[in-house]
Parts: C-alpha cells; structure tokens; sequence
C-alpha cells in the first residue's frame, strides 16, 4: 500500500479548496477546480477594457453635433433614443443619465434592430422618425448623396475624440425604412449625420499596478474590444501595456483594427503577438484569435462579460467572467469575478503559480517515498520475505517525513521557477534518483543491523525507520532550499520532526506501540553508515538533475 501515493491526491483536492476558499474571500468564485492550475499556466490573457481596465461606468463629456445642427437638438435626440430603448446597455444607461433626452419616460418604438457589435450600430423608429446609433466608422463613412466635406468633417471630430482615448458614439436620421434584424443587416437608406456624443472611461487606479505584475511575471496582456483601435491603442498605452509605445497610423497606440485582420492564421498570429489590443473585433473574431493563440501553444485565459465573448470564453482554455456580466458568460466559465475588479486576477494567478509551485515540490516528496519503498521491497522483502519496516513504523515515518511536511508546505508561500508543462518529466528526474539514492542507504543501514553487527530484527527495524527519517528530511530540505525566511522555517520544521522520532524512541507507550527499540552503539553505528551512504548518493543524484534541469531549461 505504502507504494501508492494516496496522500496525494487528498493533498492536492486539500490544496486546491484552501486557494479556492481564498479566492472567494477576495470576490473571485471558482467554479472549476481545474481552474486553479489553468491560473498558474496562462502565458497570455486577452480582455475587454471596459470594467477591467477601466471604470465600469461611463459619464457623458461632450456632444459634437454636425454642420448646420443645433447641439441641444442632437444631444435631445440621443436621450430621446436612449429613453426608448427597451433594453439599455451601460453606454445607453451613461446617456440616459446625463438627462440628455426629455424628462419623461420613453416612447414605445414602433421598430427596431438591436445594437450588433458585428454590423456596430442600432436603430429605433420613434413616432415616424428613424433614428441609428452606432460607431462613427459605420455611419459616417456612407454619405449617401450628402455634402461628403461636411460628413468627412464630422467624422475626422470623432476620430480625434478616439485617439485621445474616449468612445465616441455618433447619431444619424434615417429616410429609408428599417430592415429586418439580422446581423448582417445593411444600413437604412438616407442617412443624415446629427452628430455624436463623447463618453469617457477613466483609467482603474490599480490597472498600472496590475499590468506591471503580469508583464514580471511575463504573462501577455491583449485587449480586444468593440471600440475604435485608436481609443483602445491609448488606454493600452496609458495602462502600459507592452507593445503600446508605438503608434499606429490612425493616431492611436499600436492597435490593430477589427475589420483589417489578416485573413490566414498565420498572419494573424503573427499580427497578435506584436500588437497589445484589437478594437471593433466582432465576437467571431474574438474567438479566433483566442483559437489561433492556443493552437500556436499559448495557455490562453479569457475575461469577457457579454454574449458576444461567449464563444470566445469557450474556446480559451481558462475562462473568465465579470460577475455584472450576462448569465451565459457566467455559466461558461471556470471563474467568476463577484467583486467584478480586474486587480483580483493578478493575486489570482500568483495564488495559482503558488499552488503549482508546492505542489510539484510535494509530489516530489510522494513519489520519492513510493519508489525508495518499491527499491526496499525489491532488494529486501521479495529475497528475504521480512520487510524492513512493521506498517505501523511506516506510518510514523511516512507522517515525520511526508505527510506532515508536505501538509504545511503545501499551503505555504513559495517562492522560485515553476513549470506547467512537463510535470511527469519533472518529478521523475528528481524522485527517480532521490528514491533509490535512498533505498541504497536504507538497505545499507538494514545489512550493516541485521548481518553485520547481529542486531535483533526489532532493531534492525528501529535503525530503518531512523535512516528513513534521517533521508526523508534530507530531501525536505533539499527540495524547499530557498534563501531567507523559507529556509530558516523548513530547518525548524525538520528539527522538530527529527525531535518527534526521538521522542517516540523513549517515551515508552510511545516506543511500545510502534515497536522501536532504544539505541545501542550497534544500532547508531548501522544507521550512521546507512545515512551517510543516502545522502552521499543523494548528493551526487541531485547534482545530477540539477545538470538536467539546467539542459532542459
């Protein structure tokens, strides 16, 4: 039984409801219990900029209106819209609250097509009059027999309004009927630009803090948003997003534009990795990229909030969602964001790096008792028929040794490299070794007892169970060796359980129960043999992984 690891696996669930249990103090529900490693493997994590790198909130600052058009009549005609919209998102709430419109309620639409972040505009039919909404790029750039001077001009306001980082939302009046909602709808016919009212988004107070975190733990920031690549390029450079310096030909940061993606994978690809953000993405979009990252090796985790990231959400291997976010969104995902503040991601994912981190430690631990047990089982029970250890002595070792070290160390801070991939390779080339540098010590210090110096099985036994504590913690220290306060803490730790064996040596319910004897001269002979035959070899064997591990890495 002893060659089976079976406290792993409880230590590792144990783990992972403790972070979990973390996690949910801070406003984060984890739905998944995968998505505590998926936290710790993420190389590149793409998101929305509204409610993660900015205030969830928006606030009116500005109606533009176009040549020969009152400003009070436009800005009375979006609150008008925003008033009659059946259902209003956060930028219809943010116009609607700026008492653009009437006082009263609004009007009951005789028509409508819904907002469609693919096609970029709405629109409604209010008492006879149509009236469209949405993104300056789509309704400013088809004149329509208009003076094309005066509509070049108002679009030209609107992309200097983008450039410096706010989102712009123009208005127009329809001639033409509306069509049937589709998501490929064409415009009415007859536009006739309004103008277009600007709302800004402030920067979260910890997003600075936040990027620079993922940039030193080199996890890939990219923002994809429906909104203009220049408002997105400037929040992305105002956050400090690596790769945002430099500015693209439309004024902004270096953001590409939904509508421009190359057509291939690879360019694509190739594309994503040099740019921080996309803006006016279409969901389909948005899950492509999220696709072609992960396909290109990239553990991609995705933050989005509405059903238009729900496909994208899927197809990311950690998904994440804004608890404000839409039922769909949630449903989907391994985390929910409760508190709805991005900031909790970056302790999310070093709770996550943490976990990984212990438990690839203390996998080692378990491993490495199962193979020095199959070695004793092997070289001296199979021939002989006499095992060297009674159950019940395992059971002290195992708990001195392993199980309750890799409990507290476990659930510990931690600190160094740690590896997502390659985990078997990893504790192989660590406990392979280790376990049989051990086994050789212990079967050392069996001979030198039992044939040798004509120790009684009982204390041949007793000298075992001494060398396997003596090894045991040896690889403790050597596994949990960080400088400063970590190393002071796991030297206590193994001079504590050191002191725990000696103490079940000469309390004498204690010696009785697991059937040890009290030290003679023969046996401290034996035992001082076989431990410093282990931990010869565990040095030299650990000297050689380490050359491993410097060539893998």
């Amino acid at each position: 039984v002893n060659i089976v690891p079976e406290g792993l696996i409880l230590l590792v669930s144990l783990t992972a409801a403790v972070s979990a249990a973390k996690m949910a103090r801070r406003g984060v529900l984890a739905q998944q219990l995968n998505a505590i490693e998926s936290l710790a493997s993420v190389t590149t994590l793409c998101t929305d900029k509204t409610g993660t790198l900015t205030e969830a909130a928006l606030r009116v600052v500005g109606v533009e209106p176009a040549v020969g058009v009152e400003r009070d009549a436009v800005a009375a005609t979006f609150g008008r819209y925003a008033a009659s919209m059946p259902s209003r998102n956060g930028t219809l709430q943010a116009i609607h609250d700026a008492h653009l419109g009437p006082d009263g309620p609004g009007e009951e639409p005789t028509a409508q097509v819904p907002f469609s972040s693919r096609r970029r505009w709405g629109a409604l039919e209010i008492s006879g009059e149509r009236l469209v909404v949405g993104a300056p790029e789509a309704l400013l750039a088809v004149p329509d027999g208009l003076d094309g001077d005066l509509t070049l001009d108002l679009a030209r306001r609107a992309h200097d309004e983008a450039a410096r980082g706010r989102r712009v939302l123009a208005i127009s009046r329809a001639d033409g009927p509306l069509p049937e909602p589709a998501p490929d709808a064409p415009l009415p016919e007859g536009l006739e630009p309004l103008g277009f009212v600007v709302l800004a988004e402030r920067l979260r107070d910890d997003a600075e803090r936040t990027v620079e975190f993922f940039e030193a733990e080199e996890v890939a920031l990219k923002i994809l948003s429906g909104d203009a690549p220049a408002t997105v390029g400037a929040i992305a450079r105002d956050a400090g997003i690596a790769g945002s310096d430099s500015t693209a030909g439309d004024g902004g940061g270096a953001a590409l534009s939904g509508e421009r993606l190359p057509a291939d994978d690879a360019g694509l690809l190739a594309a994503i990795r040099e740019a921080p953000a996309v803006g006016r993405i279409s969901p389909e979009d948005k899950e492509r990229v999220v696709r072609v990252l992960g396909e290109s090796g990239e553990y991609v985790g995705m933050i989005g909030d509405g059903v238009n990231d729900v496909p994208a959400l899927k197809k990311a291997r950690l998904a994440v969602a804004q608890g404000s976010g839409t039922q769909m969104a949630r449903s989907v995902s391994d985390l929910v964001l409760v508190s709805g503040s991005f900031a909790e991601v970056a302790p999310m994912v070093h709770e996550g790096r943490q976990i990984l981190r212990n438990i690839q430690r203390v996998s080692r631990l378990f491993v490495t008792k199962a193979l020095f047990t199959a070695f004793l089982l092997i070289a001296i029970a199979i021939p002989t028929g006499i095992f060297p250890l009674l159950p019940r002595q395992f059971t002290l070792t195992s708990s001195l040794t392993i199980g309750i070290p890799a409990f507290l160390l476990a659930l510990a801070p931690s600190s160094g490299p740690w590896r997502p991939d390659g985990y078997l390779k990893a504790i192989a080339r660590f406990s392979l070794p280790a376990g049989v540098a051990m086994g050789i010590g212990i079967l050392v210090s069996w001979v030198m007892a039992r044939h040798v110096l004509d120790c009684s099985l009982a204390e041949a036994r007793t000298v075992t169970a001494a060398t396997i504590v003596a090894a045991g913690l040896l690889v403790v220290m050597v596994l949990e060796d960080e400088p400063g306060r970590r190393r002071l803490l796991v030297g206590g730790l193994s001079a504590l359980m050191a002191l725990g064996f000696l103490l079940a040596l000469y309390i004498p319910f204690v010696k009785e129960f697991f059937a040890l004897e009290s030290p003679t001269g023969a046996m401290a002979a034996a035992w001082a043999c076989g431990a410093a035959v282990g931990s010869v070899l565990m040095f030299f064997a650990l000297k050689l992984v380490a050359r491993l591990e410097r060539r893998a890495g």
